[in-house]
């Protein structure tokens, strides 16, 4: 059976799966219990990360601010 070991209070934990499937599960687990907001703030995380690694600006991710005015469709 897997063991699950708490550690600090950074809300890290660690969990020694025996196989793929296990770690699989877990993960899925981890995330459901996290929820929705959790699981977009890490997605946003990772693109900045990712565009960082290749030498983006952050700033060029935020939404264009125009002069123009918004209209309606």
């Amino acid at each position: 059976m897997a063991k699950v070991r708490e550690t600090d209070s950074s809300g890290w934990y660690a969990k020694k799966c025996e196989s793929l499937d296990e770690m699989r599960t877990e993960g899925i687990r981890f995330w459901q219990r996290q929820g929705g907001a959790a699981i977009r703030q890490a997605a946003w995380e990772l693109v900045v990360e990712n565009w960082k690694a290749q030498e983006g600006d952050s700033n060029e991710l935020r939404f264009q601010r125009s002069p123009k005015a918004v209209r309606e469709a």
